[in-house]
């Protein structure tokens, strides 16, 4: 695995923004914070532009994970890094903490030979895959309630359920067409979300 090497004042500047919100920000917030602050270190990017928007992302997750590594060797803090809320907390007991992380991603942007392998067209195949999925979390309680399920069906349950409406409410075996068009977006809803 390759890692990077940065400038050190990159890192040094991520950092000192890291502990001047103590309730943690979001990767968009850090990014406007250091192109407030460190404008000449880490500009912020042009937002209408996919790769380079993604470009930077990268770099930012890469000195994320690099701190939350070092933070956490040196017993100085545990970094939670998502998209929502990248937070320092101090180590409470180190034995009995443990730093939870989704490992295939935080190789992915460790590895600096990633940021080379994308081009345009993957960085928005990764957007679409990103947005399709979003939607299908925001769609999910309402499709689940479609199909009479709670929040805790797995994928199955969810097969299942819509083998018993479908049959139930298929315009050929005189149900509603509508009723039945419902019960398959939720349905299709539900499978995306699961891809």
């Amino acid at each position: 695995m390759k890692h990077l090497n940065l400038p050190p004042r990159l890192l040094d500047a991520v950092a000192d923004l890291i502990g001047r919100h103590p309730g943690g920000l979001s990767e968009f917030e850090l990014m406007q914070q250091l192109d407030k602050h460190y404008p000449d270190v880490f500009p912020k990017p042009d937002l209408r532009d996919p790769l380079l928007l993604f470009q930077h992302h990268f770099v930012l997750m890469h000195i994320l994970y690099r701190l939350q590594d070092d933070w956490w060797q040196a017993g100085e803090g545990v970094l939670d890094i998502n998209a929502l809320r990248i937070v320092k907390r101090p180590v409470v007991e180190r034995g009995e903490q443990q730093l939870s992380v989704d490992r295939s991603l935080k190789d992915y942007y460790l590895d600096w030979d990633n940021l080379g392998r994308e081009n345009t067209d993957s960085v928005q195949s990764l957007l679409d895959g990103f947005w399709k999925r979003l939607l299908g979390d925001q769609q999910a309680p309402e499709a689940l309630a479609e199909l009479g399920l709670d929040d805790n069906a797995d994928m199955p349950a969810i097969k299942a359920r819509y083998r018993q409406l479908a049959s139930e409410h298929h315009p050929d075996k005189g149900g509603d067409p509508e009723e039945f068009r419902r019960i398959r977006e939720a349905y299709e809803a539900l499978v995306n979300g699961f891809k």
